[in-house]
């Protein structure tokens, strides 16, 4: 059925475009996962380094725009925010292929964080006000595929263009000069995006439902209200977003170390191990976000309010352990293998995480409160996460071989307390969701 004056195909396209962007997004940042290597070797740096460019860099961008690009979301047209957000980011991406040092590149790199931080917000606000309650975790669980059809792509295409690129001399490029491999991945990168974003203002801009108190548009809730709505839920804000946390936080480390980390202990190629880690984040995590929206939607019509939370508890159940596991097993192909579970459970938290959040926020602050999350969660994940990688392979282990034992110790960190946190959630979540029908 059509959701107000929309047709059916028409919400789906939105999915579609929204999910089309977030893909992009990822497929700009995860390449750098591909070319620790070359990158290492050329600029002359440490695993270290190599942490704070895949995640600092990103996320220190991220911070300063997440909150403005909230408030415009909440007050101004958001497929305005989204296709300007996607013409900027693509073009940062090609600056990338400028940089000549590592301070260069880093800069170049704080710009791509402008993609997650203008669509975000804006995304979840047009789900929302497009899909019902009980079908918004499905259309939510499409849109939050999107950083496992970005990897796949990113790792299978990537992987192979990559390896190719190794294997040639620098390409000689007018008005810029030669070029590296990674470099020239970062221009061909760049160029998608300006489609894309064109296709932003094919987008109509829906109403807004459930505004409260008669809110206007243009000026939004005032921030007291954001502040005094999340204070009076602190204990479920707090839990949710540090349990997110935890499982954000071993989610970036595995995207931007695991490549490596076969290359490293396995001796697999690059293309190998993009085509195979590319493969499994397209055959498990993609259809693992789809299915768990489908099951919370399934759960919530039957009356389970607190599915969502529930589904991230039994996933975090599952991947713990393997996660643990995997990186001591010895032959490549039964490490992928255990890969495949760990991928598709993986999938889970992320869209349920979002779901939860707008089930409790109210129209005109949502943007704002998924804000908050997104720049507690992701500032802290991308930053520390490939970050404690290269501090424990430099400082504690003192070996690049050691990458392995890196990432089994931080997954028996990071998840036991997500689920500890999550657990504890539970209760605090069920009575935000009562309370929030008394602030509408």
């Amino acid at each position: 059925m059509s959701r107000g004056p929309y047709r059916e195909a028409y919400l789906w396209y939105v999915v579609l475009f929204l999910t089309a962007a977030s893909t992009l997004a990822y497929i700009d940042r995860q390449i750098l996962a591909l070319m620790v290597g070359p990158v290492k070797r050329d600029l002359g740096l440490t695993d270290t380094q190599i942490g704070l460019l895949v995640g600092l860099a990103f996320s220190l961008f991220y911070c300063a725009v997440t909150v403005p690009m909230a408030w415009l979301a909440d007050t101004r047209s958001r497929r305005t925010v989204i296709g300007a957000g996607i013409l900027a980011w693509s073009g940062l991406t090609a600056l990338s292929g400028l940089a000549r040092s590592y301070l260069e590149l880093f800069l170049a790199r704080m710009g791509v964080g402008l993609g997650e931080a203008t669509l975000g917000p804006s995304a979840y606000s047009l789900l929302a006000d497009l899909f019902s309650k009980e079908r918004l975790p499905f259309a939510v669980g499409v849109f939050a595929a999107a950083p496992f059809i970005g990897i796949g792509l990113a790792n299978i295409v990537g992987g192979s263009v990559v390896q190719v690129l190794e294997n040639m001399p620098p390409i000689e490029v007018p008005l810029v000069g030669a070029v590296r491999s990674w470099q020239m991945t970062f221009f061909v990168l760049g160029i998608p995006g300006v489609m894309l974003a064109l296709l932003a203002w094919t987008i109509a801009e829906p109403s807004r439902r459930g505004r409260a108190k008669g809110t206007e548009l243009a000026q939004g809730a005032p921030w007291s209200d954001v502040i005094r709505f999340m204070r009076e839920r602190r204990a479920f804000f707090a839990l949710h977003f540090l349990g997110f946390l935890g499982l954000a936080m071993q989610g970036w480390t595995v995207f931007a170390w695991v490549v490596e980390f076969f290359v490293r202990n396995h001796g697999m190629s690059r293309a190998d191990i993009g085509m195979a880690y590319g493969l499994i984040a397209l055959g498990a995590g993609l259809p693992g976000s789809i299915i768990a929206g489908r099951i919370a939607t399934a759960l919530l019509r039957r009356g389970t309010p607190d599915a969502t939370l529930r589904l991230v508890i039994l996933a975090t159940c599952v991947m713990g352990p393997l996660s643990v596991v995997m990186p001591f097993v010895d032959a490549p192909w039964g490490a992928l293998a255990l890969l495949v579970p760990i991928t598709f459970f993986m999938s889970w938290p992320p869209g349920l995480g979002v779901a939860a959040l707008q089930a409790v926020a109210p129209n005109e602050l949502r943007g704002r409160v998924i804000a908050c999350y997104l720049l507690f969660v992701n500032f802290l994940s991308f930053t520390l996460g490939p970050l404690l990688v290269g501090f424990f392979n430099d400082s504690i282990f003192q070996s690049e071989a050691a990458i392995g034992r890196t990432l089994a110790t931080l997954a028996a960190l990071n998840y036991p307390f997500a689920a500890v946190c999550l657990l504890l959630c539970l209760r605090q979540f069920r009575s935000a969701l009562q309370s929030s029908l008394a602030w509408q």
